[in-house]
């Protein structure tokens, strides 16, 4: 992920959830692990990873 992210020159940000009651991870649902979302422009574009995957391959 690091390595086609920083080949397309896409920002990335990574959290690291700890345990599955945290704040973050309470905030934006996040029910798996490895969860990746898409924003463009500020908005979201995806939350379903192999979509996200897709998107990222074709920039």
């Amino acid at each position: 992920m690091e390595a086609l992210v920083q080949s397309k020159n896409v920002p990335l940000l990574k959290v690291d959830i700890v345990r599955w009651g945290s704040p973050v991870a309470e905030q934006y649902g996040i029910q798996q692990l490895p969860s990746l979302w898409m924003y463009r422009d500020g908005e979201l574009v995806s939350r379903d990873s192999p979509t996200v995957f897709r998107q990222l391959s074709t920039l």
